[in-house]
């Protein structure tokens, strides 16, 4: 479950940087950039059967973490702003969504990761 929560977060990662390469801010590139990195070093991980994280993975999921929480807040802000406009464009239905739905993968695959981790170190 691990490793294909991995391989989605990197698909999803590259699908929401094209959808955001038009306007995308500094913040948003490197924070995918961090989802491909984090994700790229569980999966190495997986496959070398290492127990336990480095101080690079720790401090990499606390940086996905707040990654997928500015990506709540940037979606509930577009979101509020299409209420209070009365302005429902497809493009940002489909960033609300779609942002709602990576930050929620994220946050998943952190928690499975780390549910793994301790897993490991305890046998």
């Amino acid at each position: 479950m691990l490793r294909t929560m991995s391989y989605v977060n990197l698909i999803f990662a590259v699908c929401y940087f094209l959808a955001y390469l038009q306007n995308g801010s500094s913040t948003v590139i490197l924070g995918l950039l961090v989802v491909v990195v984090y994700s790229w070093l569980v999966l190495r991980k997986l496959e070398r059967e290492e127990p336990g994280w480095g101080v690079i993975q720790w401090l990499l999921a606390a940086c996905v973490l707040v990654f997928a929480l500015y990506i709540v807040y940037s979606a509930v802000s577009t979101l509020l702003d299409a209420i209070d406009y009365q302005y429902f464009p497809a493009s940002s239905l489909l960033l609300i969504g779609s942002g709602l739905l990576f930050s929620l993968g994220l946050i998943f695959h952190l928690f499975l990761s780390l549910r793994t981790n301790n897993e490991k170190k305890d046998h």
